[in-house]
């Protein structure tokens, strides 16, 4: 019996196969399988799993989408990247433009599908994310056997992709749980739906979203209205993440504070950690979560010129020229070039989160 796992990874390119391809349907390499093997188990893969996985993502996340998309795929569930169009006919792009604006191969190796919805004009967040979802269920309706479906972000990533079985076993009987809620908000960059209640939620905020506005809806106005509407049981977590400054719900997880999204699935927020990092001086990302694809091109040429030289060189002085920059006020904001911090390359750290410019 074939190890179907096994074969989802390698598929992905996350283990190595070491079959040749071009010697024949029925030839079996060193893993012994042929591509008549292939046939058998793996063009049916969407139509086996229960749980479905939506990743909504755009430009601004291509950053940290191949380490986010990675793990959901070891997860053995059927992954869908559902994109954001970038492009509109208003100008020309550059090739240097298409390439920050697009997902690279490795996206579509670690994703089972893709999607990319219509332009949309206002706030990719906001009616962009709604398009993102509402393409991808047109996947997940063809598939009676998906009976959990967990839509996330693509800045989203977890550490802990065993974890969903224990997810769903908490989800119970409940229609669906969010990883940050209150009785008035249900975040929507982590929630796990049961199939029925996911189709009649998004299938009411089609009817919602056919209907044009000035600006752009919220998602979470949007889910929070129609399960109260349609009367589903929303869940909330035992334990969210709580801002420590006043111990209000952290719906970010900015400092990646303990949750039970955390335990369970090992959850991380990596746009909202990296942010609160750059503003208030703390140690940046690992950059295992990094994608440093054409020499970062994903990153804006202020980061390839701080946080990425420190990524690449370990030099800390880029470091703390990334924390000068990105003090929270523009007033408080510092630029000086690297000697500023020291004649030499610096590879240890000196101090808890602090830079030169800083007091």
């Amino acid at each position: 019996m074939m190890d179907k796992h096994k074969l989802n990874l390698m598929m992905a390119g996350l283990i190595p196969s070491q079959e040749s391809w071009g010697m024949g349907m029925e030839r079996r390499g060193k893993d012994s399988l042929s591509w008549y093997d292939l046939n058998i188990n793996w063009n049916t893969f969407p139509c086996e799993q229960e749980l479905a996985i939506i990743v909504t993502s755009w430009p601004g996340q291509l950053k940290w989408l191949k380490a986010v998309l990675k793990n959901y795929r070891l997860s053995g569930a059927f992954v869908i990247l559902a994109y954001d169009n970038p492009f509109f006919g208003f100008g020309n792009l550059g090739d240097n433009q298409i390439f920050q604006s697009l997902p690279n191969i490795q996206h579509y190796l670690l994703a089972h599908s893709m999607v990319v919805h219509h332009y949309t004009v206002e706030p990719k967040k906001r009616d962009g994310w709604f398009w993102d979802v509402r393409y991808a269920q047109g996947i997940i309706k063809n598939f009676k056997n998906i009976k959990y479906v967990y839509c996330t972000n693509g800045d989203c990533l977890i550490e802990k992709p065993e974890g969903f079985k224990d997810i769903i076993n908490l989800l119970g009987d409940a229609d669906l749980m969010s990883g940050q809620s209150t009785e008035s908000n249900i975040h929507t960059c982590a929630v796990i739906y049961k199939a029925e209640a996911f189709h009649k939620i998004f299938d009411a905020m089609a009817e919602l979203m056919r209907v044009p506005i000035i600006g752009s809806r919220s998602p979470e106005i949007m889910l929070r209205e129609i399960v109260t509407e349609l009367n589903l049981k929303l869940m909330h977590v035992p334990k969210q993440p709580l801002w420590p400054q006043d111990n209000s719900v952290d719906m970010y997880c900015c400092y990646n504070q303990d949750s039970t999204w955390k335990e369970l699935l090992g959850f991380r927020n990596l746009f909202a950690e990296q942010e609160t990092s750059w503003n208030e001086g703390l140690e940046p990302l690992p950059q295992k979560y990094i994608d440093d694809y054409m020499n970062f091109i994903y990153f804006s040429g202020e980061e390839k010129n701080t946080i990425c030289k420190y990524w690449e060189t370990g030099d800390r002085r880029y470091l703390y020229m990334w924390w000068d920059i990105g003090e929270s006020s523009d007033y408080n904001r510092y630029y000086a070039l690297l000697e500023h911090y020291g004649d030499k390359p610096i590879y240890e750290k000196t101090g808890e989160g602090f830079s030169f410019h800083r007091k």
